[in-house]
């Protein structure tokens, strides 16, 4: 099947390319073979897809493994791009990628620019609110640090008063304010947040010694301390983290239901297996295809443990 790349058309979004990204190199193991054309799939897809005759997917590249560019630095790779293009396949219909920055995502799904967010997102009932979700990778989450640990961090609870890095619009923001809450109540300095419109920058700022630390899901950071030739990283327990869905517009509710049906393919044959086990990520799958249509309530998502609680008690 084909696939193709273009860089964002809405506002706010750039085709990053930076050292990190380019020295990240391409896929840990052999390509995956991608699946056949599923009838009954293709049948679920909306016409305006089929007459399209194309899947719009936008993610976040620079975060690697999910989602990075190539070592020709236009090149869309990782796991989310392996996804994407078996899901394309099980629909029969080629798939396009567009980079943007993080906080424009759901932004673009809503104005119907794109079809799909396939970027690391983690499936939430705020977002939920105005995304359908389909669940498809179990996570965990730590610090990235300078090399050597200069500033002594073992977990969320040694970053009060200190200067922390992150994605605009992440997830993980909020778990470092509701850190800054807990270091107040202690009579300690609150951390000090920067964010940025993508991991580039955050590691770059790391490096450069302006923030101390990031904090988000272990894979990312796991790959990009290994690529950094010493310069970062991780550090910390493995905190509980919320799953990534496949986010899809709430309007589109029919291409929701084929998207995950297509994933139901891509379980049942051995291909979504494959993919994570690629990327180094196998023991992160999930075992059934979930869908989490627009506007459930919030116990319909992924709750897992509070890293906050975990770190500093209750």
């Amino acid at each position: 099947m084909s696939v193709c790349f273009r860089s964002s058309i809405f506002a706010g979004a750039a085709a990053a390319v930076g050292l990190w990204a380019l020295s990240l190199g391409g896929a840990q193991a052999s390509d995956v073979v991608m699946p056949a054309k599923d009838d009954a799939v293709n049948a679920q897809l909306p016409q305006e897809v089929k007459d399209r005759g194309q899947i719009r997917i936008v993610s976040t590249f620079g975060y690697a493994p999910q989602q990075f560019f190539a070592e020709d630095g236009k090149t869309p790779d990782g796991l989310s791009v392996d996804l994407g293009k078996a899901l394309g396949a099980v629909a029969g219909v080629p798939v396009e990628f567009t980079n943007a920055t993080f906080d424009s995502l759901i932004p673009g799904l809503d104005a119907g620019r794109f079809d799909m967010v396939i970027a690391a997102m983690s499936a939430t009932a705020e977002r939920g609110a105005k995304v359908n979700f389909v669940i498809y990778q179990k996570t965990d989450a730590r610090l990235l640090v300078r090399a050597g640990n200069p500033k002594g961090i073992n977990g969320l609870q040694d970053l009060c008063g200190l200067k922390v890095a992150s994605l605009k619009g992440s997830l993980y923001n909020q778990v470092i304010d509701a850190v800054s809450a807990k270091c107040k109540e202690a009579g300690k300095e609150p951390v000090d947040l920067s964010t940025y419109d993508n991991s580039d920058s955050v590691y770059q700022a790391l490096i450069a010694g302006r923030v101390d630390a990031n904090y988000r899901d272990s894979a990312p950071l796991i790959y990009t301390a290994r690529a950094s030739e010493g310069r970062l990283e991780v550090v910390g327990p493995e905190y509980p983290d919320t799953p990534y869905g496949i986010a899809i517009a709430g309007k589109n509710a029919d291409f929701a239901k084929a998207m995950t049906a297509a994933l139901d393919v891509l379980i049942k044959n051995g291909t979504y297996q494959a993919i994570l086990d690629k990327w180094g990520l196998g023991s992160r799958a999930v075992g059934a295809a979930t869908l989490t249509a627009v506007g459930s309530p919030a116990d319909s998502y992924p709750r897992p443990p509070s890293a906050v609680e975990i770190a500093f008690g209750k």
